[in-house]
């Protein structure tokens, strides 16, 4: 089970990265437009549905609880994600047009996007020690010499 933990820990980093992608086609689609911004808020959902499920996988893998913590903390970092875009929206931004404060709000989503990447590394970092302590301490994972059954 924790060689799945640390799969669905790729998945939450990969997930993450493609939002980066995926902000950047918003950012830079010219004319501005809602639609541009709707690939980005898709993988926003499919992002925070893979860390619940991370969640849940390490949690079955009895992964402790700072990394199981670890595997969590995605969860509330995209639900702040959508805080910070629903705020400045109603300040008076729309997605095509920021400037003021609802601009300085909105700019926390790239700042806190880059906390969810540290995050996603921090947890698949643990999910592979995790794998690895687990395999160390399994009597039937001893490395056996090459000829010898």
């Amino acid at each position: 089970m924790r060689k799945v933990f640390v799969v669905t820990s790729a998945l939450v980093l990969a997930g993450v990265l493609i939002q980066f992608y995926l902000a950047g086609v918003g950012a830079f689609s010219r004319p501005a437009t809602t639609e541009a911004w709707s690939a980005h808020h898709a993988g926003a959902l499919a992002v925070l549905a893979l860390a619940l499920l991370n969640t849940v996988v390490a949690a079955l893998a009895r992964a402790g609880g700072r990394t199981i913590a670890l595997a969590a903390l995605p969860i509330g970092l995209v639900f702040l994600q959508f805080v910070l875009v629903g705020l400045s929206n109603a300040l008076g931004a729309s997605p095509t047009d920021r400037t003021g404060l609802p601009l300085y709000v909105v700019a926390l989503h790239a700042v806190n996007g880059l906390v969810v990447l540290g995050a996603a590394v921090a947890g698949l970092l643990a999910a592979r020690r995790a794998a690895a302590a687990a395999a160390a301490v399994r009597p039937d994972a001893v490395p056996r010499r090459a000829g010898v059954p």
